[in-house]
């Protein structure tokens, strides 16, 4: 069976919500840079190759 990229859930609570609200701007914007590097070092060799390809023009 195929995995559906669609079919994830992740629960926060809303003391959690509340802490990441309440954090600066700064904090949230590099939290968000960290979370995306760390995405792209977990992606598999091929699949970032594809994306990179996607995003060339022409």
């Amino acid at each position: 069976m195929p995995f559906d990229h669609g079919d994830r859930t992740y629960f926060v609570s809303d003391e959690r919500l509340r802490a990441f609200r309440a954090l600066p701007v700064e904090r949230k914007l590099r939290w968000i840079e960290e979370l995306a590097m760390f995405l792209r070092m977990a992606q598999p060799v091929g699949d970032h190759a594809n994306v990179v390809k996607k995003k060339r023009p022409g």
